[in-house]
């Protein structure tokens, strides 16, 4: 099913611009104490002479990683924000996030104009699936598949889903569940974005 987001008031040049420098200032020191925190756990795993467990930790602190630099394939930088956000919820429930990330935009930043919409219904799809996930440690996985193109944004989502807890939320959730898909091996939403607008291209160099 096609969910269109209805557009509403633009923000200037200016505040997207102030907007994207307070956003990229907090996710630089977010990243910072993220990495500091895993160096911090791996050493004491080291010393405890748990090579085992730091191999693992090591492990999936690559796939996280991984999994957060494919959000950034997006042009929506406030997309690609939320998206990080969510991952890292995610795996902290225990779900182990398999990401991929496919954009069609020559863009490298581009600015929606109903983008409070567009991340609130983004952000409640995500915490729908995160919910009805498996938490079973032994196969507690979920898949995502993003495409973004020129007017809209489409996410696949697989894996350890609960059917049966899908269809219960389906019956006490009306603002997201009924735009959701069932596909042959799991769910898809598509969302239409209005009022687009190119801030940075890709491989242009700015002379002043």
């Amino acid at each position: 099913m096609l969910i269109n987001i209805k557009r509403e008031g633009c923000k200037t040049k200016k505040e997207i611009e102030l907007d994207f420098i307070k956003n990229t200032k907090h996710i630089l020191r977010e990243q910072r104490h993220d990495y500091m925190n895993m160096f911090q756990i791996i050493y004491g795993y080291l010393q405890l002479n748990n090579k085992d467990k730091a191999l693992e930790y090591v492990r999936k602190s690559i796939t996280n990683s991984t999994n957060i630099g494919k959000c950034y394939h997006l042009s929506v930088f406030s997309i690609s924000l939320l998206l990080e956000k969510k991952v890292k919820i995610a795996e902290s429930l225990g779900i182990e996030i398999t990401l991929d990330v496919d954009s069609s935009i020559e863009s490298e930043v581009r600015h929606i104009d109903n983008e409070y919409l567009v991340i609130n219904y983004i952000s409640e799809l995500f915490d729908f699936f995160i919910d009805c996930t498996s938490k079973n440690k032994d196969e507690s996985s979920l898949f995502i598949d993003i495409y973004e193109y020129m007017d809209k944004i489409e996410f696949a989502f697989s894996g350890s889903i609960d059917e049966d807890l899908v269809e219960i939320k389906r019956k006490n959730i009306n603002n997201i569940v009924n735009n959701i898909t069932k596909t042959d091996d799991g769910y898809e939403v598509v969302l239409f974005f209005n009022g687009i607008k190119n801030m940075f291209v890709k491989n242009t160099v700015s002379c002043t």
